[in-house]
């Protein structure tokens, strides 16, 4: 979502856009209340990265889920549906590099 948004709005508005949605995301999810206080967002984002990796696995799930989606809802309530969908298209696509679950060999 970076490379996607930061030719458009800059890196502070990414940052922008990822610190409001973490507030929104600890607002309606008390569970996440907590880390949103850990969380220092900044360009490289490490701050979000290291408190994602101190979770559990089913935590960082959820938190990073949340995220996600408040994420693309704030944006999309910027600057509308069609252009959030078209710039971060590849973001939700999985990559054609990536092999399906079910084609793993054992």
């Amino acid at each position: 979502m970076d490379a996607a948004l930061t030719p458009i709005i800059g890196q502070q508005g990414v940052v922008a856009l990822l610190r409001r949605s973490l507030l929104l995301s600890a607002s309606k999810h008390t569970r996440l209340a907590g880390t949103y206080e850990r969380v220092q967002v900044t360009a490289d984002l490490i701050g979000l990265k290291t408190v994602l990796i101190e979770q559990s696995e089913a935590d960082a799930l959820f938190f990073g889920e949340v995220l996600l989606i408040t994420f693309y809802t704030l944006l999309a309530s910027l600057i509308g549906r069609s252009l959030t969908a078209q710039l971060l298209h590849n973001v939700w696509e999985p990559s054609l590099s990536d092999t399906p679950s079910q084609e793993n060999s054992p």
